[in-house]
């Protein structure tokens, strides 16, 4: 819920930074498609069409209107670099990054100390992290600070952003918002993608003055080229706001895919979204529904939602009223009511809604799963051995093709 939350607030600044863009394109700038109103001709009256199975605004976002957990921190990002990826066996591997991936935080802490203490910003980095997040020593967030400080000092990235995050939510120091945007700008500056991350939602917020080489778009991009997720996604919703002058239909596919690869549950969404759309990428209902499908499992109260209108409509799949009315069901326990699903679906039998609301309950770990049916045969079959884990995970959601 944290992460939605964090996500609204996301849009919000997006949607803002739009209007901001939307307000500074030159006069008589084109949109999409747009023509002189000279070259239009009248068009002669049609007659109305019947109304569609579904409603225009069928898979439309729906990032609003669920129930929001408390506020986390005006601004996000890692407090630590990346760290080397097998460190246990690569022999020219920094011993104390080594030992920090492998969990053996007191090792990383004690080869740390001597390193910092020699004037090593790395080292120093490493022993704001250990502090701040009290892994291996007691959570010191002074002291957190002190070390970030020495290490910003001597030109370290992680360390600036790092400290840039505690001046704004006032941890270890006194809150300083103009020092931390310093930190940011120092730290951006090396190409920290938690720092341009940052500093462009601090600019689509509108909480700093316009300035050269700080373009929002250029700083997402700069920090979604180097795997920032988060940036990712807010590229893709940047490109993809209607009221953008730089819209980028094919572009902010792109980019929410590679959000929604990385496991952002909200590009997971939105990217289905586009797939059941064909909005900067050919419309495939059938990996739209895998998408949805992925999102629905993993607890997101819209995805679920599209999923159940797919199932109650038969896009991408064969009309399923029970699936639909389950993940109808998981929806608006989280929040998501859906007047249009409760239409299309009041036909069904009572018995077909309780099995949904069994199947639901069991998703929501609410029931136990029903025992396999068992047949004549199974009963005179000698016992199968026992599985190699009782608590094995299921098999993984087969992965979208790639549009």
């Amino acid at each position: 819920m944290l992460r939605f939350a964090r996500t609204v607030r996301l849009l919000a600044a997006l949607l803002a930074g739009v209007a901001v863009l939307a307000a500074s394109a030159p006069a008589g700038a084109a949109t999409d498609k747009a023509k002189p109103a000279a070259a239009k001709k009248p068009e002669p009256a049609k007659k109305a069409k019947a109304a569609p199975a579904l409603p225009a605004a069928v898979f439309a976002p729906l990032l609003t209107g669920l129930p929001k957990a408390s506020p986390d921190p005006a601004l996000v990002g890692p407090t630590l670099g990346a760290a080397p990826t097998d460190g246990a066996d690569d022999p020219t591997a920094d011993p104390v990054f080594a030992a920090f991936q492998r969990g053996l935080w007191l090792t990383a802490f004690a080869a740390a100390i001597p390193r910092a203490e020699a004037g090593d910003p790395a080292a120093m980095t490493m022993l704001g992290t250990l502090h701040e997040t009290g892994l291996g020593v007691k959570i010191d967030q002074v002291k957190a600070a002190e070390w970030y400080r020495l290490a910003a000092d001597r030109g370290d990235r992680e360390a600036a952003a790092a400290l840039a995050q505690m001046y704004v939510e006032g941890r270890g120091v006194k809150p300083d918002l103009d020092r931390a945007v310093d930190l940011l700008r120092a730290a951006a500056a090396k190409d920290q993608p938690g720092a341009l991350f940052n500093l462009a939602l601090m600019h689509l917020r509108g909480e700093l003055a316009a300035r050269p080489g700080e373009d929002p778009a250029d700083l997402l991009g700069r920090a979604a080229d180097q795997g920032n997720v988060e940036a990712q996604y807010a590229l893709a919703s940047l490109l993809a706001a209607p009221g953008n002058p730089k819209r980028d239909a094919a572009a902010a596919a792109r980019w929410m895919r590679e959000a929604a690869l990385a496991g952002f549950e909200a590009a997971e969404v939105e990217f289905a979204l586009m797939l059941a759309n064909g909005k900067g990428v050919r419309a495939n209902l059938a990996d739209a529904l895998v998408w949805f499908r992925r999102s629905a499992l993993r607890g997101n109260a819209i995805g679920r939602n599209r999923l159940a209108r797919m199932y109650a409509a038969g896009l991408g799949v064969d009309p399923d009223p029970v699936e639909a009315w389950k993940w109808h069901v998981l929806a608006k326990r989280q929040g998501l009511p859906d007047l249009w699903l409760e239409t299309r679906l009041a036909d069904m039998s009572d018995a077909d809604r309780r099995r949904a609301e069994a199947m639901a309950d069991v998703v929501d770990g609410l029931a136990a799963p029903p025992p396999a049916a068992t047949t004549p045969e199974d009963a005179l079959a000698p016992a199968a051995s026992p599985p190699e884990s009782a608590t094995s995970t299921p098999a993984a959601e087969p992965a979208p093709a790639r549009p």
